[in-house]
Parts: C-alpha cells; structure tokens; sequence
C-alpha cells in the first residue's frame, strides 16, 4: 500500500523568534520606519519656536523626545497587531466603535479647547478623533464583507451605514473637527468604491456627501470661514491666509536644496502651529524642494505597498482594510499639504509621521500595524495552498514509484 505520510524533511522547523516576524512586508516596514525618524528630525526643527517661547524653560529635544517616546508605543501596538488574526475582530469592532463614540461625547464635555474646537485629552496628547479613524475602517470593512450579496442590489443595506456616518460625524460637528468629518467621510466612499458597490448607490453616496458639504459651510462658522479664505486666496493670492503665503515663502526661500535642517527662519516669523499642522512649511524652507519631492515619494511608497498588500489578499476584508489604511495615511498627507498651498480649503489634518500629537503618530502606526497583519494572513495562505500541493504530489510520486518497482517484479527468474 501507499503510504500518505508527508516526508518529515519537507517541513523546516522555524524557531519562534523567527515565527514572529514571518510573513511581514519588509518594503512596508523600512518605509515606516524611514516616516518615523524623519519625521523626529523634522519635528526637532519646527519646535524650536515653541521652545523658545514657552513659559518654562525647554528645548525642542523635549518635544522631540516626547514623539519618539509616543513612536516608540506605536511600534509596538503595530507589532503586536501584526500579530492578531484580523477576522477574529469581527466581534470586537462593533463594541469598539461604541466606545470610541463615548470618548468623543466625553471629549466635548472636560476636553481641552485648543483653537476654538475641543478635540484633545491630557493638554493635547489625546485625540479621540485620531484613533476613530482606524476602528472606522475597521468597522466598514467587516460590515461591507457581511453584507457582500447585497451590494449589486438598492435594497436598504445602505441605511444602518448612513447611521453609523451620520452619527459619527455630527459627533465631530460638535467638537468642532472639520478635518476630521472630510477624513471619515472621504474614507467612506473609497471603500464602498472598492468595495464595487452598485454604481447607482456610488452615485447616491457622492450627492449625499456634496450636500452635506455644502450644508456645513453654510451652517458652521469654522466652514463657511474657511471657505471664504478660500476663495479668497484663489482669486487674489495676496488675500490669502497666512499659512498659505509662508507656505509659498518657503518653498521661495528654501529654493531646490533648502537652508538645511534647523537653520529656516519662517517658523521663527509667526507661522502658526509649525510644529504640527503647517510643519510641511518647514520641510519645504529647510529641506527645498528635493525634501518636498522626497516626503512626498515615501508616501507614494507606502501607498504603493498597502494597495498591493491588498491586492494580494483573497479575503475582502483583508484588501478592504489594507487599501483603507493606506488610502487613508497618504489621504491626510496629501490634503495637509494642498490646504498648505491653497488647493483646497485649510481642514486642520496633521501630516502623519510629522505633526506633534501622540495620538495622531500611535493611530497613523497602528494602521501600518493592520496592514502588516494583512500581508502575514496572505503570506500564510500561500504557505497553506503550497503545503497542500506538496503533499499531493508527494503522495502521488510515492505511490508512483511503487507502482513502478511492482511492475519490475514479474521478470524471468533464473532457473
């Protein structure tokens, strides 16, 4: 008979240090960390200001060894969510949306107000509106996938994410975080998009999320504000708001090569919130143009990496939540600096990696995290499909080369 047994020396025993990193995206990995420290280095330079004028004695050291210390946290909640099976969070993102919706009430009632809105715990560290994002994705891809047989069809599918949507922006409204609510909603149609929803329903979402655009300039003073500065800058540059025109200043100043790290004077001359929201302006003095040019590419880098990840994956959930994460760091980069040049409206994003803000960094890393655990779950079921081929044709050379060797037996005995 023909033994069904796999050789014992087909399989390599891994050790269990080795197990732990098996399956990561190195690309992805390098161009995480590659964001992380030169972001630090960055940071160092735009908190000059802040240290020079705060009220006690500092040095940007301080502030650049805060983020590291908030880097050093996001890593790990990235390797260890790299570690988790995602679809076993299936019960846990529900639950976790609903306590994310009470911090943020909670946040609107002892929060910190910093420029007109009250958005922070723990004077800053704390945003809820930045860890939001990431349960958000995670929520509508699980809940995409659960409802996959229906998405070709106008059925009232639509109407529990409308909710959901709905609820949590108006949440955001009451901070208020516009940036925020452009991000949520923003996030929502690429993954109904990428999800291949029904054409007619794309259709239905994107007139909804114009109207509701248009609804909260006209309703909210920060929106119609900043769409009056807006287009203002638009028609007459020199009307524009100051971010915009030391944005311009310093992409002037800094020329192709920059004034080198440290050395730009723009932070020092009223440029407001350098060290988080206009940080960009810094990299463009300092650094010029091939700093601007090379910031840029690495978050083209990890765009690329994330989408092929999820390109990769045979689960929806997994390519939904790959594509979302990516889609959405590279998202807040890239309206963080159009608002910066007046090619759209200011909306307050951090540029992820850069800005101060612990939460912002932790949350930008877990979702590296998720899209790392997506790349493992692929690589595991390659491994999975190429351990199941082996075996059969393992068994069947086997059994082969048996069938073989008793066919040779009937030969003419010797007499």
């Amino acid at each position: 008979m023909g033994t069904t047994t796999l050789n014992s020396n087909s399989h390599t025993v891994q050790r269990p240090a080795i197990k732990l990193f098996a399956g990561l995206d190195i690309w992805l990995i390098v161009i995480g960390l590659i964001l992380v420290v030169y972001g630090l280095v960055v940071l160092y330079s735009a908190s000059m200001p802040v240290a020079f004028y705060a009220e006690e004695p500092t040095t940007p050291m301080y502030y650049a060894a805060r983020q590291a210390q908030w880097a050093a946290l996001g890593i790990a909640a990235a390797f260890i969510v790299s570690l988790i099976n995602y679809p076993g969070l299936k019960k846990l993102v529900l639950p976790a949306l609903f306590l994310i919706w009470g911090a943020l009430i909670l946040v609107i009632i002892i929060g910190s107000s910093r420029h007109g809105s009250v958005r922070h715990f723990l004077n800053g560290s704390i945003q809820p509106s930045e860890i939001l994002k990431v349960i958000y994705i995670l929520y509508l891809a699980f809940w995409l996938k659960s409802k996959q047989e229906d998405l070709k069809r106008i059925t009232i599918w639509i109407l529990p994410a409308g909710v959901i949507l709905g609820f949590t922006c108006f949440l955001l409204f009451l901070e208020p975080d516009l940036s925020a609510m452009i991000t949520i909603g923003l996030i929502s149609f690429v993954l109904y998009f990428l999800a291949d929803v029904d054409w007619k329903q794309i259709i239905f979402i994107f007139v909804v999320a114009v109207l509701s655009v248009i609804l909260l300039i006209q309703f909210s003073d920060t929106g119609l504000d900043r769409w009056e500065k807006y287009r203002s800058g638009v028609e007459a540059p020199e009307n524009s708001i100051n971010q915009v025109k030391r944005a311009i200043e310093s992409i002037v100043d800094g020329g192709f090569f920059g004034v080198g790290i440290g050395q730009g004077v723009v932070k020092f001359t009223g440029l407001e919130v350098g060290q988080s929201d206009t940080i960009f302006t810094v990299i463009a003095e300092e650094l010029g143009l091939l700093g601007c040019f090379v910031t840029i590419g690495l978050f083209l880098l990890l765009l690329w990496r994330g989408l092929k990840i999820a390109l990769a994956s045979e689960d929806m959930t997994g390519r939904l939540i790959a594509a979302g994460m990516s889609i959405w760091i590279v998202m807040e980069a890239f309206i963080n600096i159009a608002g910066l040049f007046n090619m759209m409206p200011v909306g307050g994003n951090t540029l992820p990696f850069f800005s101060l803000g612990g939460s912002s960094l932790v949350s930008v890393l877990v979702g590296i995290g998720f899209i790392l655990n997506v790349a493992r779950n692929n690589q595991k079921q390659k491994s999975s499909e190429r351990n199941t081929y082996s075996a059969v044709v393992d068994m069947r050379w086997r059994d082969r080369r048996r069938s073989i060797s008793g066919a040779r037996r009937p030969t003419t005995a010797r007499r």
